[in-house]
């Protein structure tokens, strides 16, 4: 694989999470498979590192005040309130490659564990000040299913003084 030299990386940028959208293979279009305004981000950097992490803008909050994640208090909530807030956040960074308008995500960590280690590949589309990520044909609740996630490029919040 290989990785464009920086002047020509077009993904090379922090971008601002659109829309979320899944294709199913039935026909069935949804276009708010994350709500209807999620939020998120995606940087790549010059060095070749990435991270995301994107969520549904209407989560739940939990029913008691959690400061940390690594207390022990985010135990004491109930089972449900976990799981329904782990459905509805996503987040991954580690390395990438791109390739054409293909980009791999070489997964170090993640929110999911069993992607630790895996490559999770992308297609993209450039628009303007927009990028479409695609990913390949998977199985989704039974149905073979394409993710279309649409980013909006930020710009640098750097001035020169």
């Amino acid at each position: 694989m290989s990785t464009r030299s920086t002047q020509n990386n077009p993904l090379i940028g922090t971008w601002k999470l659109i829309s979320a959208t899944a294709i199913h293979s039935d026909g069935m279009i949804d276009s708010e498979v994350y709500g209807a305004n999620p939020t998120g981000y995606i940087t790549y950097t010059a060095d070749g590192y990435m991270m995301v992490m994107f969520s549904r803008s209407d989560r739940s909050l939990f029913s008691k005040e959690i400061q940390s994640p690594l207390s022990r208090e985010i135990q004491s909530l109930p089972v449900e309130e976990c799981a329904q807030a782990f459905a509805t956040f996503n987040a991954y960074a580690g390395t990438y490659t791109v390739n054409d308008n293909t980009v791999n995500h070489h997964l170090e960590m993640a929110s999911i564990p069993n992607r630790v280690r895996t490559t999770l590949v992308r297609t993209f589309t450039l628009n303007g000040n927009q990028i479409t990520l695609r990913t390949p044909e998977i199985m989704s609740d039974g149905i073979a299913t394409v993710f279309e996630l649409v980013w909006e490029r930020l710009k640098s919040q750097t001035t020169a003084d």
